[in-house]
């Protein structure tokens, strides 16, 4: 689909999940839309959730980092996939395979750790 970057809150905690010898982290982000009509903001009835998937140091991170409730900003590449979901039935959807995760600094405040380099 395309690279996108996304800003919202995270709907639940992150969760790890395994996929052979990768740990995934998904979580999913509830994005605000809206658009101008007549020179004023006008924000849609229902928000946008966002399916995103954060990969080795990155998932790392957001899993020590971001928890429900957060305002975050997401970067990354968008496609288009399906699942199973707990009643066996196909769900079909999009998801943003994470480049980067940043805190939002709009409301709250952070402190950044370093982690080292691995030779």
């Amino acid at each position: 689909m395309g690279y996108r970057t996304i800003k919202g809150r995270l709907a639940a905690d992150p969760e790890e999940v395994q996929a052979g010898q990768i740990t995934i982290v998904k979580f999913r982000v509830i994005e605000n839309t809206g658009e101008y009509r007549g020179g004023k903001f006008i924000e849609h009835d229902t928000p946008t959730t966002h399916f995103v998937e954060a990969k080795f140091e990155l998932g790392e991170n957001v899993m020590a980092t971001a928890h429900r409730g957060d305002k975050v900003v997401v970067t990354g590449n968008e496609y288009s996939s399906s699942w199973d979901d707990a009643n066996g039935q196909k769900q079909y959807g999009r998801v943003i395979d994470a480049d980067d995760v940043a805190v939002s600094l709009t409301h709250a405040t952070a402190v950044i750790t370093r982690k080292p380099r691995d030779e």
